[in-house]
């Protein structure tokens, strides 16, 4: 069922127990049934504010883009209300009434508690689980109002045997009962307004989170991961350090990681990832050339290396003494070098890799002049994209 079907459900249940408990209240003389029937009667109302704030919550508007979510919060705050109001009515009819129990309509009383208990715990259990399933703070709420029924039940279930042998305590389990209706709506008011203050995401979920992100190796770091629940929503704010090496592929780094992050954990509706280089670090592009100073065409052949660091004018030229494509795959890594502009990609499915794993993006080109290959590369950093790379590129 969906989730404005539980709270019908819940609304004929509560307007059942409602009218059964005040009749068995009127006919026994009962406060603490009659406290209850007004409990039931304050929950069926509650149900349909749940049904209403379910049912809209969801809605999308032009005024509103992230939804109503806040709207089922709101349905949960107004059910504690509802529930202290109740606690407030029965309180004050057992400290102001005189209590006299009917005793020949004593066994009227005892089914429709009965009755209350039975069908208010096999409501409670299925709606909570719904609610959970779901991901719908209302359902919950009201599965917990639907429990202090049947806790309210059991008092008076109490009260009426105690009666059966000869002892009216009713008076007192009626206040008993205003007790475990305040437990509840309080504790339930507290975490509600926490959501509607944008109250961070329990510690578990945010270290789900965490973990998520750094499970991706370009990510050097989480400078900030904001995690608020809304409306039994989640919505993740991250700002991330990535890695020397990341930078031609940070775009889809970050999507690659909101994507992940919105599979694992359900409840997730937005993410936002915010990126940035790791504090120092600077495009760094080489280019390889051959003894006479033009491009090198392949791996094999490479006798000098133009390092060019972003920022600065003047390249750093390193000789290449190396005997296979997997040891210049290295000096790469070691170097820190983002792209490397080449005439050919390295043959090597071992350098390939070295690569790939610590990526470093290879630049194919047919231009043989160093700095006319370099210009193409200033050409893709202002296009924001490896596109044109896509066939030339690693």
């Amino acid at each position: 069922m969906k989730k404005h079907h539980w709270a019908l459900v819940s609304l004929l249940l509560n307007l059942t127990q409602a009218g059964l408990k005040f009749l068995g209240g009127v006919l026994t003389g009962s406060l603490s049934l009659v406290g209850e029937a007004l409990h039931s009667l304050s929950d069926s109302m509650a149900s349909v504010i749940a049904y209403l704030s379910i049912k809209f919550s969801e809605k999308k508007h032009q005024r509103f883009p992230y939804g109503l979510y806040k709207l089922e919060n709101i349905g949960a705050i107004v059910i504690s209300v509802f529930l202290i109001l109740s606690a407030f009515e029965i309180g004050k009819r057992a400290l102001t009434r005189e209590v006299i129990i009917k005793e020949e309509y004593l066994w009227v009383g005892l089914g429709v508690v009965i009755f209350s208990l039975i069908s208010s715990l096999t409501l409670s259990f299925l709606e909570r689980r719904a609610g959970k399933k779901l991901g719908s703070p209302t359902l919950v709420a009201d599965s917990y109002h639907t429990l202090t029924d049947a806790f309210g039940s059991t008092l008076v279930l109490v009260s009426l045997s105690a009666v059966y042998f000869g002892y009216n305590y009713d008076r007192y389990f009626a206040l008993a009962v205003v007790g475990i209706i305040l437990y509840t709506a309080f504790g339930l008011l507290k975490s509600q307004l926490g959501e509607i203050l944008d109250i961070s995401a329990d510690e578990e979920t945010v270290e789900r989170i965490r973990d998520i992100i750094l499970s991706f190796r370009e990510v050097q770091e989480i400078k900030r991961l904001l995690v608020r629940s809304a409306g039994g929503k989640l919505f993740v704010d991250a700002e991330i350090l990535l890695k020397p090496g990341s930078f031609m592929r940070s775009h889809s780094v970050a999507d690659a990681i909101e994507e992940k992050i919105t599979r694992e954990i359900e409840s997730v509706e937005m993410v936002f990832i915010h990126y940035e280089p790791a504090n120092g670090s600077r495009l760094r592009v080489a280019v390889f050339s051959s003894e006479d100073d033009s491009l090198c065409r392949d791996f094999r052949n490479v006798k000098k290396m133009y390092i060019f660091e972003e920022g600065k004018g003047k390249p750093r030229v390193e000789e290449v003494q190396v005997s296979s494509e997997e040891d210049v795959a290295r000096i790469l890594v070691r170097e820190g070098i983002d792209i490397v502009i080449c005439g050919h990609h390295p043959d090597s499915s071992r350098a390939k890799w070295i690569l790939h794993r610590n990526g470093v993006f290879v630049w194919e080109t047919d231009n043989s002049n160093i700095y006319e290959a370099l210009a193409e590369i200033s050409k893709l950093r202002l296009d924001g994209s490896d596109k044109e790379g896509g066939d030339k590129g690693n």
